[in-house]
């Protein structure tokens, strides 16, 4: 398609370019998230003008036998505190109650805790409210601000095939009686686009989003040093230290562990 615009109107080119005036505009950016559960922060950044290529390094799964989560969900008037450190473990995990012919009610006696606000966001689409959310959004905090709560407590934590047992382990340590039932698995995307590989190795991609550990470790496996072209944005400290651990330089890292943080954090640095 081509649209020729001519006469006096052409004068205004220079004050109604907004297009090419957003902050991202001419940048491309590689998300790395699971296809779908990438679109807001694909929307976002096409919004802010960037070029974006979507190259999922995970991806999200439920378990392959449910029996020990159902287990769980039967026993949950056996629990203090039922604990979801990721978006995923409350669709999941909710999602599964459902099926088994459950509602809200059946958490009705229970404590929720919650790792960050988009966790506290999925909740709210269940109509439930997190009694607890840490003002930083990381394990490590979230066993704090649950530690208080802890001595003789009995803790249900939702959580993915593969992860960190620091919440676990503190909450442990703290007096607190848990158990932990995989609600999601997370897998390793084990071929990349070729799209992605080319772009990659000519250095036409500026920055890869890499907003978990996981995600991060899979991404090497992905594209090794072909990261080293471009500049890599990790969603927090702990993310950036896996980055460290395998070689790779995160040149970017938010202060707010959030999708919005990862934004902001570019915006920050390309958008001047």
């Amino acid at each position: 398609p081509l649209v020729v615009i001519v006469g006096e109107v052409t004068r205004l080119s220079t004050s109604l370019a907004w297009f090419d005036k957003r902050p991202l505009f001419g940048q491309r950016i590689m998300v790395t998230r699971p296809e779908d559960q990438a679109g807001k922060l694909v929307e976002r950044l096409e919004a802010a003008g960037a070029d974006v290529l979507v190259q999922p390094a995970i991806e999200i799964r439920g378990p392959l036998d449910w029996g020990a989560v159902d287990e769980a969900l039967a026993r949950l008037s056996e629990f203090d505190w039922l604990v979801w450190s990721s978006v995923n473990g409350v669709r999941f995990l909710l999602g599964r109650l459902i099926e088994l012919g459950m509602d809200a009610r059946a958490l009705g006696h229970l404590r929720i805790a919650a790792i960050g606000p988009g966790t506290a966001a999925e909740l709210a689409h269940y109509h439930l409210r997190a009694d607890l959310q840490p003002d930083t959004y990381q394990a490590e905090s979230l066993a704090a601000a649950l530690s208080r709560e802890a001595p003789g407590k009995r803790f249900l934590l939702a959580r993915a095939s593969r992860g960190r047992e620091v919440l676990a382990e503190r909450l442990r340590a703290a007096g607190g009686i848990v158990e932990q039932v995989v609600v999601y698995r997370s897998t390793d995307v084990q071929v990349p686009d070729p799209d992605a590989v080319s772009l990659l190795e000519s250095g036409q991609i500026n920055y890869v989003t890499v907003t978990s550990s996981a995600i991060a470790r899979s991404l090497v496996n992905l594209f090794g040093n072909r990261l080293g072209r471009c500049k890599l944005v990790s969603i927090s400290p702990i993310t950036s230290a896996t980055l460290r651990d395998l070689g790779m330089t995160p040149h970017i890292e938010a202060t707010t562990y959030t999708m919005e943080g990862v934004v902001q954090a570019i915006l920050q640095v390309a958008g001047g």
